[in-house]
């Protein structure tokens, strides 16, 4: 008798656990009905997590080394280059906060303010390489240089993910890999 409602018990309470708990895939097909997007096979919790590791990581590692120091108005196709790397890193950073928004997960950098800081600081820094492409340049004059100012632009960016970061660490939610 005892083992019948041992097994009872279980059956019951893996039904129940069923019925109410819905993993990542069970979040992500609710979230394609309710708001009719398709999202692609790639996208997961775990692949956002890798883009915004990478985006804090390398991505920030690998433009900051050209602004500061392969920076040269001469050659448009680094500036090109450069602008559309960060953007691309945009798209795939949106992708991915569009997905963790519909399947319940939050925002791509836990707040939806945080995410609007980082998104206006890569726009600001992605401008600056368009108004560069352009042709558009400033004088020397006033003491700051088209260099200048794009470095600026970054590390504003750079202090914005630093912010991040390190409220990220005091949570114990970011943990360098």
């Amino acid at each position: 008798m005892k083992n019948l409602a041992a097994l009872l018990t279980l059956v019951a309470s893996f039904i129940i656990s069923n019925a109410y708990g819905c993993d990542e895939k069970c979040q992500k097909e609710k979230a394609e009905q309710a708001n009719n997007v398709k999202f692609p096979g790639y996208v997961t919790w775990g692949y956002c997590d890798d883009i915004r590791m990478e985006f804090m990581t390398t991505t920030l590692g690998s433009v900051g080394n050209y602004v500061e120091n392969n920076f040269d108005m001469r050659y448009k196709g680094g500036l090109r280059n450069t602008r559309n790397f960060l953007a691309e890193r945009k798209e795939w950073l949106q992708e991915c906060d569009q997905y963790l928004q519909m399947t319940g997960k939050g925002h791509i950098f836990e707040t939806e303010k945080t995410t609007k800081q980082i998104y206006a600081a890569i726009d600001k820094l992605t401008k600056e390489f368009d108004d560069l492409l352009a042709g558009i340049t400033y004088s020397a004059e006033s003491g700051q240089d088209s260099g200048t100012i794009l470095l600026e632009k970054y590390r504003t960016l750079f202090k914005t993910v630093d912010n991040h970061k390190t409220l990220m660490h005091l949570k114990g939610k970011y943990v360098v890999r």
